[in-house]
């Protein structure tokens, strides 16, 4: 006697992901990542081999600064700041 058995397409695909070979990160998130730990860690230390690397290898500065954005707790302006700060700006 034989017995047949049947599984959705989506059963299969949720059983097959554990065989699928992880996914690489682009060479470029890996460097961006290792300049912003590296540069986390020269901001703190006191080595200035490492400072003078860090100066060396850094991206552009507006790059380093959206890399870094999400570490630093920055406080939101209220709107009245907001409009007080634009007045200011266009005048």
């Amino acid at each position: 006697m034989t017995q047949v058995v049947t599984v959705s397409a989506t059963t299969a695909a949720y059983a097959m992901e554990n065989s699928k070979p992880p996914q690489r990160t682009s060479r470029n998130a890996f460097v961006e990542e290792s300049t912003r730990l590296l540069a986390e860690k020269a901001a703190t230390s006191e080595d200035f081999q490492l400072r003078a690397l860090v100066n060396i290898v850094q991206p552009p500065a507006l790059a380093l600064y959206f890399l870094t954005a999400s570490q630093k707790n920055l406080a939101q302006a209220s709107l009245k700041d907001t409009l007080e700060a634009y007045k200011n700006s266009a005048a």
